[in-house]
């Protein structure tokens, strides 16, 4: 299938011009700092160290509240 060019490069500048005007609308809003991103980012922090480090969380079946606690309090 041959495509004229002048066909093509109409089509590409008018993507080209539709992705420029959502770039301005994207531009106007405003960059306040969002809570609920910022909390739901540490909430996707949290659960990625609990899934990468689950021992730091549950005691092991051998050692006692005791060794989990002074393990998780640094001592």
């Amino acid at each position: 299938m041959i495509v004229d060019p002048t066909v093509h490069i109409a089509m590409r500048r008018q993507d080209l011009l539709l992705e420029a005007d959502r770039e301005r609308l994207a531009a106007q809003v405003p960059h306040a700092p969002s809570v609920v991103r910022h909390e739901l980012a540490i909430a996707c922090v949290r659960l990625a160290n609990w899934l990468d480090r689950p021992d730091e969380y549950f005691p092991t079946a051998d050692s006692g509240p005791g060794d989990w606690v002074a393990r998780s309090a640094g001592v």
